[in-house]
């Protein structure tokens, strides 16, 4: 198959995946108090988060998980961090002066952050209290798919599902997977730990690679348990990345 036939085939199934089909229950009529989830992967070289501390102040996430970023995106998200009374970040992982920030308006009781390789890949794990419920958040960047590492992808999905099926508590689950829904480890976390995908019954919703249309994926997702209700999925604004943000308005119920 030639390269503009794969193009127009991905295109063709981008568009008319974004279809709402259902399979998913939506908010019933009594949902709890809503809050958002504002995820994103900022990309190392992407040096200027105008627009992206433009479309956060609009939309003024309860939560934010801000993924690749750098020494210049710390500067610049100063800002940000202040006007959120909670929150964790990593500078960098050993190697790579690539780290995290993660920022809640609800109280972080504790945290913890696990580094998955040599890369900034990682997971962090919070429990945070979300209006007065306790509720266990893992922020996820995941290894890129690349030649040689299936192993070590495949364990790092693995070591989340084991971690996920181990809490009591209501479980989300949000960041670069770097794994579409179809991928087998993706399939084999979500069937393990019973999690629902946010997306499911609100489209496609592609989030990378934001510079090519035609071959438009979903890599980036929030995963959630069951209970959990899913009040609105989208995804953000252009921001100078590869990817586009993830947005999510949930309910506890």
């Amino acid at each position: 198959m030639t390269l503009a036939a794969l193009a127009g085939l991905l295109f063709f199934f981008n568009i008319s995946a974004t279809v709402n089909f259902g399979g998913t229950i939506h908010a019933a009529e009594h949902a709890g108090i809503p809050f958002k989830i504002y995820s994103a992967n900022l990309h190392k070289d992407n040096d200027d988060l105008t627009k992206l501390n433009s479309e956060i102040k609009g939309i003024d996430p309860d939560i934010l998980l801000l993924l690749e970023v750098t020494p210049v995106h710390f500067n610049q998200l100063q800002s940000l961090i202040q006007i959120y009374p909670y929150h964790t970040e990593k500078r960098s992982f050993g190697g790579p002066d690539i780290g995290f920030v993660f920022l809640s308006k609800f109280p972080i009781l504790d945290s913890s952050v696990t580094q998955l390789s040599a890369v900034c890949n990682f997971v962090l794990e919070a429990r945070i209290e979300i209006n007065e419920k306790p509720v266990i958040f893992y922020g996820v960047h995941a290894r890129r798919p690349d030649l040689g590492n299936y192993i070590e992808r495949k364990n790092q999905f693995l070591w989340l599902a084991r971690h996920i099926k181990n809490q009591s508590l209501p479980v989300i689950v949000a960041g670069d997977f770097n794994a579409t829904p179809y991928s087998p480890i993706f399939r084999e976390l979500v069937d393990t730990t019973g999690l629902n995908d946010s997306r499911e019954g609100f489209g496609w919703l592609p989030s990378w690679p934001t510079y090519f249309p035609p071959l438009w994926i979903p890599i980036d997702h929030v995963l959630l348990t069951p209970g959990i209700q899913v009040l609105k999925r989208t995804t953000g604004s252009y921001i100078g990345s590869d990817h586009y943000p993830v947005i999510t308005e949930l309910s506890l119920g």
